[in-house]
């Protein structure tokens, strides 16, 4: 399996606040800053974040980031870097936020 849209078209890269190329929600944005918040609890950038859940299920092979220019594949690789870093704590912290429901698979790495 190959996932793109780690970033919600933006929503968890930066705080533009746009998802599905639309301006978001102001509910959607106030979740995406309450992540920001957490990902900085644990040190991690949220697009970092991002990429860890979605690389996390066995089944996936390629996870597709879109960048425009060369200083954001920079970033991006970063971000890359980062996501192997993000422990188990992020997933049991987002669950007691309520960010994630308590079902959700998360990684257990």
């Amino acid at each position: 399996m190959h996932i793109a849209g780690v970033f919600a078209s933006g929503l968890l890269a930066d705080d533009k606040a746009t998802y599905a190329y639309r301006h978001a929600s102001p509910e959607m944005a106030e979740r995406a800053r309450i992540w920001r918040v957490l990902a900085a609890a644990h040190g991690h950038p949220l697009p970092a974040i991002a990429i860890a859940f979605a690389t996390a299920p066995e089944c996936v092979e390629r996870v597709v980031l879109g960048f425009a220019t060369p200083e954001q594949v920079e970033e991006g690789m970063r971000w890359v870097r980062a996501a192997a870093r993000v422990g188990t704590a992020v997933w049991d912290d987002a669950k007691q936020r309520g960010l994630l429901p308590c079902w959700a698979p998360t990684p257990r790495w």
